[in-house]
């Protein structure tokens, strides 16, 4: 089974959202973080864990189980918003 549309729709909206958001909280993210050499991989997961449970929530909502391809594919759709988190920093 591969991702179904709706839900790589889902995964990207949310990931795109992610990206609009972190621009306007980035000074927070500065000053709450402090310690951070970093920021562009701290977001980075911090998305990814966000989009991960929208991608499980999604397929549930399908009364879908996904399976480790879905998992491969989930990572690499993630994977191609490394650059634009970089790009914010």
């Amino acid at each position: 089974m591969t991702i179904h549309t709706d839900v790589k729709t889902a995964i990207e909206t949310n990931l795109d959202l992610m990206i609009n958001q972190t621009k306007a909280y980035l000074p927070f993210l500065r000053v709450a973080f402090p310690g951070v050499q970093d920021f562009s991989e701290l977001v980075f997961n911090m998305m990814v864990g966000n989009a991960l449970s929208v991608f499980i929530s999604q397929c549930t909502m399908r009364l879908q189980s996904p399976s480790a391809d879905d998992f491969a594919e989930f990572g690499k759709i993630v994977e191609s918003y490394r650059n634009k988190v970089k790009e914010l920093f």
